[in-house]
């Protein structure tokens, strides 16, 4: 292995949590990843009185909250901006069966507390909390997902000259160094990003919750149309959709960090032991 050729490899450039599902996004400079997901990451979700979601998908009232769970100390903490809106202790109460969209539920427990007369008022509208049976089990359908910075820039509108904030893509990993879409066709490889090793899979569908913006919850977007207008609908698990990233499983435990190299191992392709480039440019 060069010098030249590792310094080609695609880089990690953000990794992005949040304690609860569907509020602001932390980026922190290091994640550990175990086989559910990044340690921290969605343990905690809001359900309506049915038991549904309270996602992004459904509104972007939380994206201006951050969230964040000291798990040594049992202790949650919800906040805007600098100000710390309540913090408490969580105490596990009833199970709840939790529909995420689909047939995709998740198993936790309400919590008991301020929590809910407290999201309640927020939302407009009865609210409860939920932690997940599973540690980062709010997820959509894979624990862990990834994206290239290129492929973002790729939907950029001839016309319309914003940039697409790559923040409305809610990435566990984002990185840079590839060609757009080129993490396409990682699919089936295993590629090693710090001490963890990754499983790739495939296309992540994208919804409504892509046109919200984390500043702007109000503000839609017209993401879903430049992901139509570039890419067009296409093959995913959920059927033909507007797919944009990849997902992924966990092989092996480890830390991720900004600046770790993602590298495709002999396993995956048979190469020599130090790996392959990853369609670098």
């Amino acid at each position: 292995m060069t010098a030249a050729t590792a310094a080609a490899w695609p880089t990690v450039t953000q990794l992005s949590t949040t304690a609860i599902k569907g509020f602001r996004l932390h980026h922190p400079p290091s994640i550990t990843l175990t086989a559910g997901g990044a340690l921290g990451d969605r343990d905690f979700l809001l359900v309506d009185e049915t038991g549904r979601s309270f996602s992004v998908t459904r509104t972007g009232t939380f994206l201006p909250y951050w969230s964040r769970f000291d798990a040594e100390h049992q202790v949650l903490s919800v906040g805007r901006e600098d100000r710390i809106c309540l913090e408490s202790p969580v105490w596990s109460a009833e199970p709840v069966h939790a529909h995420l969209f689909g047939d995709r539920y998740v198993d936790g427990h309400h919590i008991d507390g301020p929590w809910d007369t407290f999201f309640s008022g927020v939302a407009g509208l009865p609210l409860r909390l939920v932690r997940t049976s599973d540690p980062s089990g709010g997820f959509d359908l894979h624990p862990v997902t990834l994206l290239s910075q290129a492929s973002v820039a790729a939907l950029r509108g001839e016309k319309d000259e914003a940039a697409l904030d790559p923040q409305v893509f809610r990435l566990s990993i984002s990185c840079d160094g590839v060609e757009p879409f080129a993490e396409d066709g990682w699919r089936g490889t295993e590629l090693s990003v710090g001490s963890a090793v990754l499983r790739m899979g495939g296309p992540i569908p994208r919804c409504a919750a892509v046109q919200r913006h984390p500043d702007q919850s109000n503000l839609k977007l017209n993401t879903l149309r430049r992901l139509h207008a570039v890419r067009g609908r296409q093959p995913s698990e959920l059927g033909r959709t507007l797919n944009l990233g990849v997902y992924a499983e966990v092989r092996q435990p480890g830390t991720v960090s900004l600046g770790d190299r993602l590298v495709q191992l002999t396993e995956a392709l048979g190469r020599g032991a130090d790996g392959v480039q990853l369609g670098a440019t």
